[in-house]
């Protein structure tokens, strides 16, 4: 009868931990999957790699490994800028043979500012997109070369999948070079970027050549949650909540092609960095923002040429690949936990991570991880020509 009782008292732990260490064993046991991504990443000003971060994390925890078995590491894995000590660096072209390649991904071509890589280095925390080029750029842009590379592997070396996210069109990547990339993306960049920010006020976020040096206290008169869209030819359209927008941030809701992608429907705030696409004829719109706008603000963005709604992700299908277009800095994340290491991790992360104003992990969970599965997928279940 005691030792019965013993039995009674350690079954309920046991249970806990064999349950805990379940997905653990799943993740250890379940076989790699074989997936070769070339990964591009110009914006790297230090050592946190934020801007492909969360697609090696990813690619990690889903078990791809490269063609020779070895797992992605964030800090080789990628070409583009490597930043060194001592205000050192080099940098890294695409590879000219993509023959094994399955996935290229154009994490990020804003590049480095000069003033920005010298702040990085002295220990200072700094932003990526802060538009500050006082000193100029260290590296950045797309190029001629990147694009003649992209296309070589995409059509005639067996690439099977192409992405491209925010920032790899819009500067300082110039025109010319976008109207080469265009056609191999299925989209046009309109000149347009925005983000939302929890407070318009100057000395926050709002990047410091929109807001001036507070010399002039009518240049920048906002203050409290907003979107700010900026044109390439300096134009500026502000939507203040509660007048021009709703409280409900940039919405991007999915569309029936994004649904059927992904498995389920989502519907998520959007909280950093984006630009407005037209997608070419023949593209599929994935998933679209949607601004909450009022009248007012309807207004605004008509009286800008800039329509009510625009696409998030956009997928083209071409005679030898297929693209996508994130009109987002979505694979930015500056994470890399253990748990990659636990099957089903990505999906508890999903339910229990609150869609809320401000937040840089809701988008993440909810929406870009369950779409990139599905392309992951869909790419390493696609033959090579």
């Amino acid at each position: 009868m005691k030792a019965r009782k013993v039995w009674t008292f350690w079954i309920i732990p046991i249970l806990i931990v064999a349950l805990l260490l379940a997905p653990w064993v799943w993740w250890e046991v379940k076989p790699d999957t074989r997936l070769q991504v070339t990964i591009l990443d110009k914006t790297v000003p230090n050592t946190t790699y934020r801007e492909h971060k969360g697609l090696v994390w990813l690619l990690n925890q889903q078990k791809y490994t490269k063609t020779n078995g070895q797992r992605y590491d964030y800090t080789t894995d990628y070409y583009g800028f490597f930043p060194g000590s001592n205000d050192q660096y080099k940098v890294t072209g695409l590879p000219q043979d993509m023959r094994n390649t399955d996935m290229i991904y154009v994490a990020d071509t804003y590049g480095v500012e000069k003033a920005q890589y010298l702040q990085a280095n002295n220990g200072a925390s700094v932003g990526t997109a802060d538009g500050d080029l006082s000193q100029g750029m260290l590296y950045g842009g797309l190029d001629t070369s990147d694009v003649k590379r992209i296309r070589s592997g995409v059509t005639e070396q067996g690439v099977k999948t192409l992405i491209a996210e925010f920032n790899s069109l819009a500067t300082p990547t110039t025109a010319s070079v976008r109207n080469q990339i265009y056609p191999l993306l299925g989209v046009e960049w309109t000149g347009w970027t925005g983000r939302y920010f929890a407070d318009l006020a100057r000395g926050g976020e709002v990047p410091d050549f929109l807001t001036g040096d507070g010399s002039d206290p009518n240049r920048w008169p906002y203050t409290g949650p907003g979107i700010v869209l900026m044109h390439e030819d300096g134009r500026v359209v502000v939507l203040q909540e509660g007048k021009q927008i709703g409280d409900q941030g940039v919405q991007t809701t999915l569309t029936t092609q994004g649904k059927a992608l992904i498995g389920f429907d989502a519907k998520v705030r959007y909280n950093y960095w984006f630009d407005i696409m037209k997608p070419a004829e023949r593209t599929e719109i994935l998933a679209n923002y949607d601004l909450g706008l009022t009248a007012d603000g309807k207004q605004k963005l008509q009286e800008a040429g800039i329509t009510d709604t625009f696409p998030a992700v956009i997928r083209q299908q071409h005679a030898t690949y297929t693209s996508y277009y994130f009109a987002g800095d979505y694979a930015d994340h500056d994470q890399y936990p253990f748990w990659r290491r636990y099957e089903g991790w990505d999906t508890v992360k999903r339910w229990f991570t609150l869609d809320r104003p401000g937040s840089e992990d809701a988008f993440y969970w909810h929406l870009y991880v369950p779409m990139m599965k599905g392309i992951l997928a869909q790419t390493a279940a696609t033959e090579r020509r």
